[in-house]
């Protein structure tokens, strides 16, 4: 078609219309031109055709010079400032949502440093600041308690459901047990690991503040 083929042309310099770059679709159709034709083979085969029809673009795909140098100019905006925009799902495409998100930490080069709309977020660090493994103020115990009040409820309900005893009177009793057994292999295995880590001061070295 004329107006795919005024696409493929404005996508290059016209001192390169003549010898595209390789890497072009132009390129391809170049080559296709050469070989098949008037005065020339006739006859394409599947499976040039086939080639043909997945390395071309389509009108969709083709932009011009003006609309790749401003997406290549935005592209650099964003590692510039650090931003990105925000962009929701919906079906089977994305509309920007028009916020920009800060991806990029203090220290531009520094890998550890990108930030995250969650974790990073004020709502977010305070969420984990607030749970039971890391709010200040608590003993070991009430940790542990905390945290086995929170999750236990979900160690019984699989051996109820799924037990080979799941369908008899039972499984509840069963799940139970179960349950007590898991919980107390764990505290063993808690109870070792901290033997074996060793304590600095009463704190178990591992999960010291750093200068302790």
């Amino acid at each position: 078609k004329k107006e795919q083929l005024d696409l493929l042309l404005s996508t290059l310099p016209k001192d390169q219309w003549d010898n595209p770059p390789e890497d072009s679709a132009l390129y391809a159709l170049k080559c296709y031109a050469e070989v098949y034709g008037k005065g020339k083979a006739t006859k394409m085969g599947w499976w040039d055709y086939w080639y043909m029809k997945q390395t071309l673009p389509t009108q969709g795909e083709i932009f011009d010079l003006v609309a790749i140098e401003e997406d290549y100019q935005k592209q650099r905006e964003e590692m510039r400032t650090g931003s990105k925009a925000a962009y929701f799902p919906v079906f089977i495409d994305f509309i920007d949502s028009g916020i920009q998100t800060k991806w990029r930490g203090p220290e531009p080069f520094a890998g550890d440093q990108c930030y995250a709309p969650l974790p990073d977020s004020g709502f977010g660090k305070q969420y984990v600041k607030n749970l039971a493994f890391y709010r200040d103020g608590l003993q070991p115990w009430q940790r542990g308690l905390e945290i086995g009040m929170a999750h236990g409820y979900f160690i019984i309900g699989p051996f109820v459901s799924l037990g080979p005893l799941r369908n008899t009177p039972e499984a509840a009793t069963v799940g139970l047990l179960c349950g007590c057994v898991l919980i107390g292999m764990i505290s063993i295995g808690g109870l070792i690991f901290g033997v074996t880590e060793g304590k600095t001061n009463g704190k178990v070295k591992r999960f010291d503040r750093p200068g302790d």
